[in-house]
């Protein structure tokens, strides 16, 4: 049995209480924008998650928690991709993290990529019932309850409508205030980054990138120091989007895709995802753009065994009004780290980290050996 729809008509609570109560076995879908998140379900348990948000992977997840540095989780990567062993396992192998912290981040994790669900306004979708091999899907099992997952999930989509009634979205520019006491106030090691971030008066989306973390995480503890009375808030206003017919863009949309027109067809069809959140195949066409953009990329200019390097003095690089994005890729290039290990270790799209790239490229700042 199949159960398709959207969030707007029939809500996440009771999505998940419609596969607990049916006991169902099989993989439940949600797609929004470029997001997909898949629970995979037996007897109405959820046993495991798969999101590919790059930052939910294990190892930005572990970032963010401030487990692992970025030279461990390279070395991890790299003795993953030689012998296919699961980062999780190797990364206690070399003794990196204990079992325990590796364990309680795929829980916390797996928990945190269905509570973002619930501060989703929109989105498909789609349950399959069906069995899965859990072997072929390299999927980490765990045990999560979901009623306990509905009383957070549904605690913190109240909390973000007070969140975003001070940060009305991810534009916003919080910085500290001049007459903050910091010195008096017991802080954690994340609200101690983030005050750092909060002197570079940048917008939240790229504080967000910076820390790795997800947008409730951050948006939650920047809250708690507004309600300390330590920020002030800049709001940047972005010009509303006006409205198009889907049918329309998605024509538009193939006939770029049969051209070659790869990035021109990726912007249309994600309109496309925006104004029909249902619409499965705009989502796919995304896919096989964005992988076909990424091999032009390694069979052309930037092979994935390159090693990029400056042809400048880092220390100019702020002459180039370089974006946040474009600044942490430029910040992982050291000589050593090969293209394959900085897309590994990003939390951006592959797609986007090879843009980067390639403009830094053509820009005369780096080169590749």
């Amino acid at each position: 049995m199949s159960l398709s729809g959207r969030l707007n008509t029939m809500d996440l609570p009771e999505v998940l209480q419609w596969v607990t109560i049916g006991r169902k076995t099989g993989t439940l879908a949600f797609v929004r924008d470029k997001t997909k998140v898949y629970l995979y379900l037996r007897d109405g348990k959820i046993i495991s998650s798969r999101s590919n948000d790059p930052t939910k992977q294990l190892g930005q997840f572990l970032l963010f928690q401030g487990k692992v540095t970025e030279s461990q989780l390279k070395k991890a990567f790299e003795l993953h991709l030689q012998s296919r062993v699961l980062l999780g396992k190797i990364l206690v192998q070399e003794n990196m993290v204990s079992k325990e912290d590796v364990q309680k981040a795929l829980i916390t994790r797996a928990e945190e990529i269905i509570y973002d669900l619930f501060l989703w306004e929109d989105g498909y979708f789609h349950f399959m019932s069906q069995e899965f091999n859990v072997d072929e899907l390299m999927l980490i099992l765990i045990e999560v309850d979901i009623n306990s997952l509905l009383f957070e999930g549904i605690r913190r989509k109240d909390e973000w409508v007070r969140i975003r009634s001070v940060f009305p979205n991810n534009d916003v520019i919080p910085s500290l205030r001049s007459d903050a006491d910091v010195k008096s106030l017991s802080l954690t090691p994340l609200q101690k980054k983030l005050l750092y971030l909060l002197t570079l008066k940048r917008p939240i989306s790229e504080i967000i990138l910076e820390l790795r973390g997800s947008d409730f995480l951050v948006n939650y503890e920047l809250f708690q120091l507004y309600k300390m009375n330590l920020i002030e808030i800049n709001e940047a206003i972005r010009p509303p989007a006006e409205p198009e017919s889907p049918a329309k863009l998605f024509n538009k949309g193939l006939e770029l895709m049969q051209s070659q027109q790869y990035q021109d067809a990726i912007s249309v069809f994600q309109e496309v995802i925006r104004l029909d959140p249902q619409n499965a195949w705009a989502s796919e066409q995304i896919e096989q753009a964005e992988k076909a953009l990424c091999q032009e990329y390694y069979r052309g200019a930037i092979p994935a065994g390159k090693t990029p390097y400056f042809l400048i003095p880092e220390s100019s690089l702020t002459r180039y009004h370089l974006t946040h994005e474009e600044g942490f890729i430029a910040s992982r290039i050291n000589g050593t780290w090969d293209i394959k290990s900085i897309v590994m270790l990003s939390p951006l799209r592959e797609l986007e980290i090879l843009q980067v790239i390639d403009k830094l490229l053509k820009m005369g700042l780096i080169a590749l050996k």
